[in-house]
């Protein structure tokens, strides 16, 4: 399965409690720092404090849901000229949801249930992508 790169912070957006503690220790484990936001706008405040170097978001989020989440993470990156990779979790499959959140601006999406099979590699292939692209 491999491990995240040392230092890497995650910021781990779901609104299901059980989600966010079981995505914090699969990527503790790993060696990941985690933060955890339960909503959209508690994610976007914690990304303006102190910015992640990926995001693994659900894509229903209570009163929001991640495309509008990944739209504002994309408006604040062209404002700051960054980029932070972003994955896009979901637990239902609809009809063109996959392609609709790429071009919303997610770099992967996962379905629920996930394991850390796949998501380890996902991190770690667009972390280097991200370094590569940068260098």
């Amino acid at each position: 399965m491999g491990a995240i790169p040392p230092n890497i912070t995650v910021l781990v957006v779901d609104d299901d409690e059980d989600t966010c503690q079981l995505l914090r220790i699969m990527l503790e484990e790993t060696g990941a720092n985690v933060v955890t936001a339960n909503s959209a706008e508690a994610a976007l405040a914690l990304y303006r404090l102190h910015p992640p170097d990926i995001i693994v978001s659900d894509m229903r989020l209570g009163s929001s849901d991640g495309y509008a989440f990944i739209t504002a993470i994309r408006e604040y990156n062209k404002e700051y000229r960054g980029f932070t990779p972003a994955i896009a979790l979901t637990g239902f499959r609809y009809p063109g949801d996959e392609d609709r959140a790429i071009r919303a601006g997610f770099n992967a999406y996962l379905h629920k249930p996930f394991t850390a099979e796949d998501l380890i590699p996902t991190i770690t292939r667009l972390l280097r992508e991200q370094r590569d692209d940068v260098a």
